[in-house]
């Protein structure tokens, strides 16, 4: 190698050592200027330090290219490459978590699924085999986005002839007429397993049937409800509203079941909350769906959008921010901690992720132990026992089960989290740090800000300085709304043999509902604290912790329809008239065993919500009529006389 050939190759290093320098340098204060509101001065100084080396190392640079002993060359060359290699290795691990956590925060437009489906032992497994004259069902809901809407886009897109398609009002009587053979081929939304994943009667119904073609919309801006307001500081008073989604896949751009719901509020400046746990069926009206009321699960099949304003709504009380945490997740957090350490109360059975049964079925039997990521889920998820569960799991997994319920699932997700927690006490590696923030950003989404995030450092930090000085520098007040249990007629759902249904719901009585309401404006500043003017204590008696709003059971506002079939018409007018109900009555020919004025049938079904009636109430029922069947007169010829 020749003399000229060696210059040019020292001026190619140290251009290439003096740009890898100064590119490090400016990524890793980039990285740490990431950390807003936290440990600002830390990071100006860290960030001058890093300056400060980068000058002191350029002038080396210029001895290293004056360096002519070999050994000295190779140690300066060996050093330069160490420090830019570790400097640009930091700033990609400290913007890598900022990613992470920024993907927290980071908003998902909403994406509206809908899918062609079949039998699962059909023939057909994609669009292009599903024969020209076949019948495709589809719901008659006009209002129904996924249903109807979405999947006339199909059908333009498609060209499908509507003379093809088959109207229903219900999609229990799609599912029946499609596993019967009635038809072969029906229009729903994406996510209907999930949908009726707890539901009795269609809880298998994705394991019965197939999906041969799906196609994604993105959420349309007439579809928002809740207009982007301005943003909350976190060192203000705040609510945040946590959801639980329940869906197969990682991921929340679909439509989900939200079956878990926490609605905290916390105050930074007393460090008190509230944490109120609503259950899955608590029946309020529901903001995308006309404000009729239904089981707030319901709710998120429309999207996050839907219950935060269904809950706001109710609740009288503003939301400032939601959380949305994927099930499907814990799978991977629960594995990733190594399993957490559970003491399950009862054996019992229950789907895994993908809500499979057969060789994939989660059995957990009773005791403590630890428990991986499907047996965590599994215990998050379960809520009743099913007439399959007991014939497919056997007695000594479904024998308890007047046990479980959904307060109790409520019970049980909270003793996961609470597992999970002390788990992440112990981590002392980067790496399983790394992992578990990774799981976290994929199954976690908030619209709280990343620089908001890193705000709560300095809350935590406070708290741990007033920790030192005091006890129970956190406190965390439980809410309970007392409600009881009832069956509503809901006019969109069918059972299998077609009648409409009566579906469970959890109605909330009104005063333990305004208990809730004011203890949480309380805490949030908007309502003056009253204090406790009478406490009352005895040591022969075990101490319990007050619950606000639990035992109170004063107002209920909920009027159902009685059923008047089988009754006298006096008893439906005497009701209706007290009620502000117009009456019609249709007299009708009495059969068989009918007594005269007996209540044949009413337009208006049993236990129907009144409140959910027009203004203008009306129904028509048919009354039996004994209707007298004269003789029949026979004739007489005259007599005839003779002379």
């Amino acid at each position: 190698m020749n003399k000229k050939t060696k210059i040019i190759i020292r001026r190619l290093l140290y251009l290439i050592l003096n740009l890898g320098l100064i590119f490090s340098t400016i990524y890793l204060i980039y990285a740490i200027l990431l950390y807003n509101n936290i440990e600002t001065g830390i990071r100006i100084l860290g960030c001058i330090t890093l300056c400060v080396m980068a000058a002191l190392f350029m002038l080396l640079l210029k001895k290293f290219y004056r360096v002519k002993n070999r050994k000295i060359y190779i140690i300066l060359f060996i050093l330069f490459t160490l420090y830019v290699g570790g400097i640009s290795f930091a700033a990609y691990k400290i913007s890598s978590i900022y990613n992470k956590i920024s993907n927290i925060s980071k908003e998902e437009k909403m994406m509206f699924s809908t899918s062609i489906i079949t039998r699962k032992d059909a023939h057909a497994s994609k669009y292009n085999q599903i024969p020209t004259n076949s019948k495709i069902a589809i719901i008659a809901d006009e209002n129904d986005y996924e249903g109807y809407t979405l999947a006339y886009r199909i059908i333009n897109n498609k060209k499908i002839k509507t003379t093809r398609l088959k109207e229903y009002d219900s999609y229990e009587k799609i599912f029946d007429d499609l596993l019967d053979g009635k038809i072969d081929y029906a229009f729903v939304p994406t996510n209907y397993a999930d949908r009726y994943s707890s539901d009795e009667n269609y809880g298998r119904i994705g394991v019965e049937t197939k999906i041969v073609y799906s196609e994604k919309f993105a959420e349309e801006e007439e579809k928002n409800e809740i207009k982007e307001t301005e943003v909350k500081s976190l060192n203000e008073p705040f609510t945040v509203l946590i959801m639980g989604v329940d869906t197969t896949n990682d991921g929340f751009k679909s439509g989900f079941n939200s079956d878990a719901l926490l609605l905290v509020t916390f105050n930074p400046k007393t460090t008190n909350a509230t944490i109120l746990s609503i259950p899955r069926d608590t029946y309020m009206p529901i903001s995308c769906m006309g404000n009729r009321s239904t089981k707030i699960t319901n709710a998120g099949w429309q999207g996050e959008k839907c219950v935060k304003n269904s809950i706001q709504n109710f609740f009288g009380i503003k939301i400032d921010y939601t959380v949305k945490i994927n099930f499907n997740g814990v799978v991977s957090l629960v594995n990733a901690v190594g399993g957490v350490e559970v003491n399950v109360p009862y054996s019992f059975c229950e789907q895994n992720s993908k809500r499979q049964w057969g060789k994939n079925t989660i059995f957990v039997k009773a005791g403590k132990q630890t428990l991986n990521g499907e047996q965590a889920l599994a215990y998050a998820r379960h809520r009743k026992v099913t007439s399959y569960m007991v014939k497919y799991c056997g007695p000594s997994y479904t024998t308890h089960a007047t046990y479980w319920n959904d307060f109790v699932r409520g019970q049980h997700q909270q003793e996961v989290i609470n597992a999970l927690l002390k788990k992440f006490k112990d981590i002392k590696s980067f790496e399983d740090f790394e992992k578990i923030l990774d799981t976290i950003s994929k199954n976690m989404k908030t619209d709280i800000s990343t620089d908001n995030i890193f705000s709560l450092y300095n809350l935590g930090k406070n708290m741990l300085k007033r920790s030192s000085s005091q006890e129970n520098v956190f406190q965390m007040q439980k809410l309970y709304i007392q409600g009881f249990d009832t069956r509503i007629y809901d006019y969109n759902f069918r059972t299998k043999s077609g009648s409409k249904l009566e579906l469970y719901n959890y109605f909330i009585y009104d005063e333990s509902k305004n208990a809730v309401i004011k203890a949480m404006k309380e805490n949030l500043g908007l309502q003056q604290v009253e204090p406790v003017k009478k406490f009352t204590f005895s040591i022969q008696k075990k101490y319990t912790e007050h619950v606000i709003g639990k035992g109170v059971t004063g107002g209920s506002s909920l009027q159902l329809m009685p059923n008047f079939v089988g009754k006298n018409v006096s008893v439906a007018e005497n009701y209706a008239s007290k009620n502000g109900i117009t009456l019609t009555v249709t007299k009708v020919t009495a059969t068989g065993n009918q007594s005269d004025g007996q209540i044949i049938s009413q337009s208006i079904p049993k236990n129907t919500d009144l409140s959910q009636l027009s203004s203008a109430k009306s129904m028509e029922i048919k009354v039996a009529e004994k209707v007298e069947v004269p003789e029949e007169e026979t004739e007489t010829e005259p007599e005839t006389t003779t002379e």
